[in-house]
């Protein structure tokens, strides 16, 4: 039987592209012209999806539907969940009204088995989904701290923060910079927590003007403002791939070389780290433990009485790319 991945091979496309079509997924992004040739080829190489299989649904809520921190998380838990013999329906939600009213339709169809839920989760959509039976895990924690109750799996940001800044330290800066979103966020309260501890630990005296903080989560902006400030940095931990990657954007417009002048080391793995030139140093979870969640999903599925599933990701691997060095001087 083809496949979707051969299906994605033979067009030279992704195979979440590929995935998003077949699946007919709500609020997709494909364009018509892709999504053409996506069930043209389907048609020509006779695949066949089984109608009957059951289903989970990746819910990413309140963040862009292309933003590429939640597209890999949409890949490994298709292929987790393909593993454990489940098909994948793709939503990206908001909180406006009609928008929330898709996402009850499609709870209340029966064809969902279960949902993996990320993004800027809130009690808001929390209510939502504790209003119909299937079960959800958690990808990240909720902005609220009320989490009692709730089935997730997350990853210890504080304890990724701290690595990050702690292998930077181990390179001899001693002057590195935070560069990250809304403290209304707790991920960034994590980070912020890491990156203080570690220069803790190092027993150096952090200068709290090169923690810098930008609600649109833009690099280029925050490299921008540093240098109007005139903040003295070698190193800058910041809080995801994309950040990272505006940054090294404004500092290769300034003439500052990465990473001889100026190191920059970041959270999470997206595409964004391999395409980027040269390549981002990331910390990140392997996506062999993140896929846990489906693990967890499933097993809520298959034994709803056995209780909430929690589960945290405290090891990190690292990817090189090209963004750090030891410092110059």
């Amino acid at each position: 039987m083809i496949t979707k991945k051969e299906i994605a091979e033979h067009l030279g496309i992704s195979r979440t592209a590929v995935s998003l079509v077949l699946n007919n997924t709500p609020s997709s992004t494909i364009s018509i012209e892709t999504r053409s040739k996506i069930l043209q080829a389907a048609k020509e190489l006779g695949y066949r999806d089984v109608e009957s299989s059951p289903k989970l649904c990746f819910i990413l809520y309140e963040r862009d539907a292309n933003d590429p921190r939640y597209m890999r998380e949409l890949h490994l838990v298709e292929q987790a969940a393909s593993r454990q013999g489940y098909g994948l329906i793709y939503m990206n939600v908001t909180n406006a009204p009609e928008s929330m009213d898709k996402l009850r339709k499609a709870l209340d169809s029966k064809e969902i088995d279960g949902s993996v839920v990320s993004g800027d989760v809130d009690e808001y959509l929390i209510r939502v989904l504790r209003g119909y039976p299937p079960p959800f895990v958690l990808l990240g924690l909720p902005l609220k701290d009320n989490i009692d109750d709730l089935s997730y799996a997350m990853t210890d940001d504080v304890k990724l923060a701290y690595d990050a800044t702690r292998y930077l330290i181990s390179l001899g800066h001693t002057r590195i910079a935070l560069f990250t979103g809304s403290l209304d966020y707790k991920i960034h309260q994590c980070f912020l927590q890491g990156f203080g501890q570690a220069y803790e630990a190092s027993g150096i005296t952090l200068d709290k003007s090169l923690i810098q903080i930008s609600n649109e989560e833009n690099g280029y902006e925050l490299c921008k403002r540093a240098e109007m400030l005139r903040l003295d940095y070698t190193a800058a931990f910041c809080a995801n791939t994309v950040i990272q990657f505006g940054v090294l954007q404004r500092l290769q417009v300034m003439g500052v070389s990465v990473p001889d002048d100026v190191s920059l080391i970041s959270a999470g793995f997206t595409e964004l780290a391999k395409v980027s030139v040269p390549q981002l140093t990331t910390y990140y979870v392997e996506e062999t433990a993140k896929a846990e969640v489906v693990t967890m999903l499933v097993d809520l599925i298959n034994r709803p009485a056995s209780g909430r599933r929690t589960c945290s990701f405290t090891e990190f691997s690292r990817h090189e790319g090209g963004t750090t060095g030891p410092r110059k001087g």
